[in-house]
């Protein structure tokens, strides 16, 4: 008898090339577990499938879609005949149907069919590797297996009691290879998640089936103390709980989609990064709160490129309403607000450097324009850790090295479990490196 079932991500970064399938395939067939796989679009095929629908002619539809099987043939030849090669001949004619019927009239509804097709493909073509290598299993559409999405976008959730209700996997006879990334709205038609949503669909999945574990690989080692993007040695963490997780999501490059950890927090079920192509490595592993003895940083967080945005405020009873329609203007333009911090007289705001041009705009159109100012890039940086907003040695620690480097270090809001500030985007990684090598978080 199997154990309890788990679940296994693959993201783009794991869908490149043949190498990639092929790994997938050892990982799959070297678990003693019930397997419930969820899999992205190969990578790059969401944002070529973007661009053919913002920028493509209709002219150029039946190559464009060619182009697209050949991606997936390449990778995995046994897709076209295999048992399921009907059925990706049919996703690319309906794949180009959509593409037409979008061209001649564009509909959020066809844009949807037409950008989730990339998940569909990538199931069919992980479904045609295993079973060539005599692992039964089956697509299993997200559409087609209770997937009901509540909002939509970066708002979007997937109903994990409905989704519990509905599932009928059997799990003993096959794997279902599901598609992440999307699901049913609640008119019933196909509504997509945010950016890195198919994390979300498989740490759903797991609440649903109270998996024993959740597994996302990776094409990287687990979670470093700081972004690759700096080439500064840093630590591989071997554990973050859940709540550090999120704040990294947040405020960090992607590592993971922000809502990923809640689906599990309350069944306490472990989610683990791991790299793909290395057996030796365990990555990291994600769970419940551990006690310490004393708050430490494990790891910073940070959001390069960020533009504040320093808007007068008039009278005490002024304040709130000003705030109040400066943020449900740039609500409604989708524009995020990645911090609003309020003193007397002033507000500041942070919002991305090439939405500060749109979200200037948007506040000198409104009725009473507040007087506002766009201020020099900076970079969000939030040092994670259970207890460090509350620790004032830790707070002392990170004021005293930007002393002492001469780092235009400012303060924001704080949470339970991070403290963030702001530097200016020049000194990022000085800054960086001066405080992770205070903090103790390089190799």
């Amino acid at each position: 008898m199997k154990e309890s079932a788990e679940v296994h991500k693959f993201g783009g970064s794991c869908l490149v090339r043949r190498e990639d399938l092929i790994a997938i395939v050892r990982r799959v067939a070297d678990s003693t577990s019930q397997q419930v796989l969820v899999v992205s679009a190969f990578h790059g095929v969401t944002d070529r499938l973007l661009n053919q629908l913002d920028c493509g002619e209709a002219a150029n539809i039946d190559a464009f879609t060619a182009a697209i099987e050949l991606t997936h043939l390449e990778a995995a030849p046994e897709t076209a005949s295999g048992p399921w090669g009907a059925r990706f001949k049919q996703t690319l004619s309906t794949l180009n149907s959509h593409l037409r019927s979008h061209s001649d009239t564009p509909s959020d509804s066809t844009r949807a069919q037409v950008l989730s097709s990339g998940e569909r493909l990538s199931s069919l073509a992980v479904c045609s590797m295993l079973e060539d290598s005599g692992i039964r299993c089956h697509p299993a559409w997200s559409e087609e297996i209770g997937i009901h999405i509540e909002g939509s976008g970066e708002d979007g959730v997937i109903d994990v009691d409905r989704l519990r209700d509905d599932l009928t996997f059997d799990l003993e006879s096959f794997i279902p290879v599901v598609t992440g990334w999307y699901g049913l709205s609640e008119s019933g038609d196909i509504t997509l998640l945010g950016r890195g949503g198919s994390d979300l669909t498989a740490t759903s999945l797991a609440a649903a089936l109270d998996a024993r574990e959740v597994t996302i690989w990776r094409d990287v080692p687990g979670v470093l103390s700081l972004s690759p993007r700096w080439s500064l040695p840093s630590r591989n963490l071997s554990y973050l709980s859940y709540t550090e997780a999120v704040e990294l999501a947040l405020f960090s490059e992607p590592m993971l989609h922000p809502g990923a950890v809640e689906p599990l927090r309350s069944l306490g079920i472990p989610l683990r990064l791991r790299p793909l192509h290395d057996d030796c490595m365990d990555g990291t592993r994600i769970g419940p709160s551990v006690l310490t003895l004393s708050p430490r940083v494990r790891a910073v967080g940070s959001l390069p490129r960020l533009r504040p945005l320093r808007i007068e405020l008039g009278a005490a009873g002024s304040v709130a309403p000003t705030l109040a329609q400066v943020s449900e203007t740039l609500g409604k333009a989708r524009i995020s607000v990645w911090s609003l911090r309020a003193s007397p007289g002033e507000a500041l705001l942070l919002v991305s450097e090439h939405a500060s041009a749109h979200a200037a705009r948007l506040l000198s159109a409104l009725p009473q324009p507040p007087q506002y100012e766009v201020l020099p890039p900076v970079t969000l940086l939030s040092f994670v850790g259970e207890g460090v907003g509350e620790d004032a040695e830790v707070r002392e620690s990170i004021r005293s090295a930007a002393d002492a480097s001469d780092l235009d270090l400012v303060r924001l809001e704080s949470s339970e479990h991070a403290l963030r500030y702001t530097v200016a985007s020049e000194q990022t990684e000085q800054a960086l490196e001066r405080l992770a090598r205070r903090l103790d978080l390089l190799i």
